[in-house]
């Protein structure tokens, strides 16, 4: 097939955080943090598959397969980086709900399959797949209700510690995502962009 002629539909973010709650209920329930690899291997039966030096030879963090058997993912992040895994099986996970057509048209089955999809597919495109795929992941990983609660938790807390009294308010998200990391096992960067969503109400 002709990569260049691939046009992704747009998808808003209510949509995708639609189907990223959907699928947390159906597959996980409503409790944090959610169990992404047994999700994957245990409920959709699709296989999570190291592989040695993915990120360094490749700059590859996960890959699903077009028949949607098997994600390989970098083999240092499996053996010792847990919330980036766990991120990047989610964001594999949203091209699964939302981009199926796309991915079986592309015909995926290794990672030299992946490339040449990659490098012939317009950038503007593959930038509209990408960003889609991480929407999804953030919304799966970090639900906004249990986020809304565990931040007016945090700051019930911490109101009468110096420290808060210090902190500019512009950097507070970022302080309160360090000790909410641990309650979603995602890291810190993601828990302070769904922070500053909310602020926005912007989801």
């Amino acid at each position: 097939m002709s990569y260049q002629r691939i046009t992704i539909p747009y998808l808003d973010k209510d949509f995708i955080k639609h189907r990223a709650d959907f699928f947390r209920e159906k597959y996980h329930g409503s409790s944090v943090p959610v169990d992404i690899e047994k999700i994957i291997e245990i409920k959709l039966k699709i296989d999570i598959i190291p592989l040695p030096d993915a990120r360094r030879s490749y700059s590859l963090e996960a890959l699903i397969t077009s028949n949607w058997k098997s994600i390989y993912v970098d083999k240092y992040a499996y053996d010792n980086q847990d919330n980036r895994l766990r991120f990047s099986l989610a964001h594999e996970i949203g091209h699964f709900l939302l981009h199926k057509k796309v991915y079986e048209d592309l015909k995926i089955k290794s990672v030299t399959d992946f490339y040449k999809a990659v490098e012939e597919i317009p950038i503007k495109q593959y930038g509209y797949l990408e960003a889609q795929a991480n929407y999804f992941a953030n919304f799966l990983l970090v639900p906004r209700e249990e986020l809304k609660l565990e931040r007016e938790k945090l700051l019930k807390k911490i109101k009468n510690e110096e420290i808060i009294k210090k902190i500019d308010p512009k950097m507070i998200n970022s302080y309160l995502a360090e000790l909410l990391t641990r309650i979603f096992d995602v890291s810190a960067e993601v828990i302070e962009i769904s922070l500053n969503n909310l602020n926005n109400n912007n989801l």
